[in-house]
């Protein structure tokens, strides 16, 4: 006579940083778990805790957290931060019987990595850029398997080859359901431009954006349709502005629905972070890239925009040279021809990795203790 009671499948935790490139692959991968029938928690800190619609239907628990960054005063004080964090996850753990943890990245995701090791619990770490982040680097002795999202990712030098997979990055179900066939271009339709600085927003872009688009032929100006993420004062100025030239302009700090935005958009600028990226090829979009500047870690952003733009899903310009001047140049070139947008949300396409939720979760399920 078959079960009528099987046991409940064994319980996952996942853990990231408070950024929207940290979290978003982490929510990803967490409903996928649920798909399959795994009770899951995410556990992240407060900025993490401020994406509402991202957590909705998730456990999830809210750490203290703080950089190591600072003098001796502020790495003691992160020491105690972090120590304090690790107890609380161990707890959290035992009483939810958790049985393996998945890391991806970003400092809060520290103390549960420490958690689930000091419990024996399996720990995978997720790295969604081309090089190991700063936290995954740190916790590379503890891990049993890294999964990537790039075939070729810097910073594994002597792991064990055998224990790492490339899965690709997750992609939120929002973004996938946004998947289809680029938008029609003709003479008379609107052109839709997308401007998002990710989930930080970018500052720079309500600067140069703008007085860009002001430079652009009468009849351009007249079909576009510009959704502007841009976190500051003069929000109301620059809808103004836009609108006084014949542009219909919506300018929000966040925007909810990317999936939606990115669906209609023909042309998006933004940043080149790991999971913006991942999300542009998820639907097929093409870009103008703008990367977060500076060197060191931030660094990862340069090499990640380099990369679409030498496999043809956009453009790459460095902060220094992205002007109103050279922007309007560039936008008029690519709004004038008839192939450029299509032809780089075709690469676009090509790239995308829908199935990197599924394939990150089979991964995290093999590596579950046997009963």
């Amino acid at each position: 006579m078959p079960d009528l009671h099987p046991a409940p499948l064994p319980a996952i935790a996942c853990a990231a940083g408070g950024t929207g490139g940290h979290l978003f692959p982490a929510e990803a991968l967490a409903r996928e778990l649920q798909r399959r029938g795994h009770p899951v928690v995410l556990y992240t800190e407060r900025r993490g805790a401020a994406f509402a619609q991202a957590l909705d239907g998730l456990d999830h628990v809210v750490l203290p957290a703080r950089s190591l960054e600072g003098g001796l005063a502020g790495k003691a004080a992160a020491a105690l931060t972090i120590l304090r964090a690790t107890w609380q996850a161990r707890a959290d753990m035992r009483r939810r019987r958790i049985r393996a943890l998945v890391g991806f990245g970003g400092y809060p995701s520290f103390a549960p990595a420490l958690a689930a090791r000091s419990l024996g619990l399996p720990l995978l770490l997720h790295e969604q850029g081309a090089r190991l982040s700063l936290a995954n680097r740190k916790l590379l002795r503890f891990a049993d398997g890294v999964a990537t999202s790039f075939p070729a990712t810097a910073g594994l030098d002597g792991f064990d080859s055998a224990r790492i997979v490339d899965t690709g990055n997750p992609v939120r179900a929002a973004i996938l359901q946004a998947r289809g066939a680029y938008p029609m271009l003709d003479g008379a339709a609107p052109l839709r431009l997308l401007v998002v600085g990710g989930s930080q927003s970018a500052r720079v872009f309500g600067e140069v954006v703008p007085p860009a688009l002001l430079q652009l032929p009468e009849a351009v100006r007249r079909r576009l349709h510009v959704a502007l993420q841009y976190r500051g004062e003069g929000a109301d100025a620059i809808v103004a502005t836009l609108s006084g030239a014949g542009i219909r302009a919506t300018v929000r700090p966040f925007f909810d629905d990317m999936g939606e935005r990115l669906r209609e958009a023909h042309l998006v600028i933004t940043r080149a972070g790991a999971t913006t990226a991942a999300d542009l090829l998820a639907v097929g979009r093409p870009a103008m890239f703008v990367p977060i500047p500076h060197g060191g870690s931030r660094d990862e952003q340069r090499r990640n925009a380099e990369a679409l733009a030498a496999a043809g899903v956009g453009w790459c310009i460095p902060e220094p040279e992205f002007t109103a001047p050279r922007l309007a140049s560039l936008l008029a070139e690519v709004l004038s021809s008839s192939h450029a947008l299509p032809d780089a949300a075709r690469a676009a396409a090509a790239l995308g990795r829908p199935h990197a939720a599924a394939a990150l979760a089979d991964r995290v399920v093999a590596m579950l203790p046997r009963a």
